[in-house]
């Protein structure tokens, strides 16, 4: 039935040059804010409009992109910058082809907190098209469906469709399991889904396994082209052609610096340009810049999808220890604050952590605190904790949920884990 759903979803819309999956990135300078949005068929020239006010009164042209990889169809991505942005400041946008538009939506750039009140950014991993538990409540494993009209419908002060003043969010990787199942269609159901919250909060993203294989990774690097990439190779070359490289970048929000990553490179994802070898040097290159600036920007946070450290289990464990051997040396000795990952289906916090050892303080931490918040939601369900809790870890948790990290100032970070999990499921679903 779902698969029958999904078809006739794709299928209606092939003929169509109305903007939908529209969501947003932060861009490479504080006064731009990047838009993607896609149409099932090629359209006019991609088009862009914004202003203070809902009459708008700015336009830029975009680019586009068809997308080939798809059996029995071919679509289009579109991607276009708002500039000349002002901080603190609402602006209405929509997105078009200069004939058909999407409806007017409106986001703040680079809010302003103000005294004593934190930037707020939304971090979580593993996020199915079904499954959806931390969207919002009214999301199940029975459907794909969990768009704006089906969260509106009911509790909407609860999930990621809550968090409507968040700073930015920022998805560690696996996107709709998978982007390119059913021909794309469960993709494009995922891009529907989240444009609830994706065209009001700035969604970031890091690359996944569940990315890896040549359609999906195709899919990810097309869908996620509007980030802010500053990475050495700048271009990727998929199934698809070449485009922007999104398997690792860099940016600033704010207080902190923010680093994406592939651990996928130590897995054998590669289009032989971009390597684990280029992804070392460009990062040790990043982070010497970031401790630089440390002045201006005192944080520094790195993301990628597989753990470095975690304890849930056997698979875990073997992945951590690959791609540790190369990082742990590289965090620690440029003072990287953080590293938050997704891939396990839990949420466990470490203590700073370096070589197996730590202070079990977070006090003027002396190592890295390692993250891992992969309970977003998504078929594979619980993943139970089935090794005993070691020292470095701090708290483990096998719920769904999403996290709150809260930036103060240069010495205070708040951090919550939300929990969503609707608690329907038998208990050894938990272990």
């Amino acid at each position: 039935m779902i698969h029958s759903i999904l078809l006739i979803a794709g299928a209606s819309a092939i003929a169509s040059t109305k903007p939908e999956q529209v969501h947003l990135a932060l861009g490479r300078t504080p006064d731009t804010l990047t838009v993607e949005w896609v149409t099932q068929s090629e359209g006019k020239t991609p088009t862009i409009e914004w202003g203070e006010k809902p009459s708008l009164g700015h336009r830029a042209n975009g680019n586009t992109r068809p997308f080939t990889q798809d059996v029995g169809r071919v679509w289009y991505t579109h991607v276009a910058e708002m500039t000349s942005l002002a901080t603190n400041t609402m602006y209405y946008y929509r997105v078009g082809d200069g004939n058909e538009f999407s409806r007017v939506f409106n986001v703040t750039n680079r809010r302003k907190r103000n005294t004593g009140e934190p930037y707020r950014h939304i971090l979580f991993g593993d996020m199915g098209t079904a499954c959806a538990f931390t969207l919002c409540e009214a999301c199940t494993q029975h459907s794909f469906y969990c768009n704006a009209s089906t969260c509106s419908a009911n509790r909407t002060d609860a999930g990621l469709i809550s968090e409507h003043d968040a700073d930015m969010f920022l998805h560690v990787g696996d996107f709709a399991y998978n982007l390119d199942d059913n021909d794309g269609t469960v993709g494009d159901q995922f891009f529907r889904n989240i444009e609830q919250v994706a065209t009001r909060v700035p969604y970031m993203v890091s690359h996944g396994n569940h990315e890896d294989g040549a359609g999906a990774l195709a899919h990810y690097m097309e869908s996620f082209r509007l980030m802010p990439s500053n990475a050495v190779p700048a271009l990727y070359n998929t199934t698809n052609g070449v485009t922007s490289n999104s398997m690792y970048f860099s940016w600033d929000h704010g207080l902190v610096h923010y680093i994406a990553m592939s651990t996928e490179l130590w897995f054998g994802v590669s289009d032989g340009n971009t390597t684990l070898d280029t992804f070392v040097a460009w990062v040790k290159d990043d982070l010497e810049k970031a401790n630089a600036n440390r002045a201006n920007v005192p944080w520094v946070i790195m993301h990628g999808h597989r753990s470095i450290y975690c304890s849930c289990d056997g698979d875990c464990h073997a992945d951590a220890r690959k791609v540790r051997k190369t990082m742990e040396p590289i965090l620690f000795d440029y003072g990287v604050d953080f590293f938050i990952n997704g891939h396990e289906h839990n949420y466990e916090r470490m203590w700073p952590t370096y070589k197996d050892r730590s202070d079990q303080s977070n006090v003027n931490p002396r190592a890295t605190i390692y993250v891992v918040t992969g309970a977003a939601g998504s078929p594979e369900m619980h993943e139970p904790f089935t090794y005993p809790q070691p020292s470095w870890s701090a708290f483990r948790s096998n719920s769904f949920s999403y996290t709150r990290m809260f930036v103060y100032n240069s010495s205070h970070i708040h951090w919550q884990q939300v929990q969503t999990d609707p608690t329907k499921f038998p208990g050894s679903d938990y272990g």
